[in-house]
């Protein structure tokens, strides 16, 4: 199966952040501990992103901004995870409709919604993802 690069994810122009790789924002000044109660402080811009919770880059956020944002190992995926227990095109979050989905792209060791295996489900504002050891939090503007 071939799989294309959907559009690069481009950090929104907002003062005080700094883009580190393709959609992918840092908070000029490092948030607390409570990140995850306070998601207005990531000024993104867009309508949905994601939260790091756990992981080497926690406290960062990615923009959700195209309409297939692929996430994996794999240096052409939107949101590069550096993580051995990460496929290299792990998932995916599909917007259709003005509403968010996660797919499972068929990683050896899946894809978590609230802890729960997922193939394809619908997210909602608050929902915890795990894929390989990294844990973040969709959120919905």
């Amino acid at each position: 199966m071939t799989r294309t690069r959907s559009d690069v994810l481009s950090p929104p122009d907002t003062t005080g952040v700094q883009a580190t790789r393709p959609g992918m924002v840092i908070p000029a000044a490092r948030p607390s501990e409570d990140l995850v109660g306070a998601p207005q402080r990531l000024e993104v811009g867009g309508s949905a992103w994601l939260v790091v919770n756990r992981g080497p880059d926690k406290g960062s956020g990615f923009a959700i901004t195209s309409a297939t944002t692929t996430i994996g190992r794999h240096r052409e995926c939107d949101i590069v995870l550096d993580d051995v227990t990460v496929s290299r095109f792990h998932a995916e979050l599909i917007r259709q409709d003005g509403r968010y989905f996660l797919a499972d792209g068929g990683s050896l060791n899946g894809t978590y919604l609230n802890r729960q295996p997922v193939d394809w489900k619908r997210l909602a504002d608050g929902d915890e993802i795990w894929i390989g050891k990294v844990r973040f939090t969709f959120h919905i503007a």
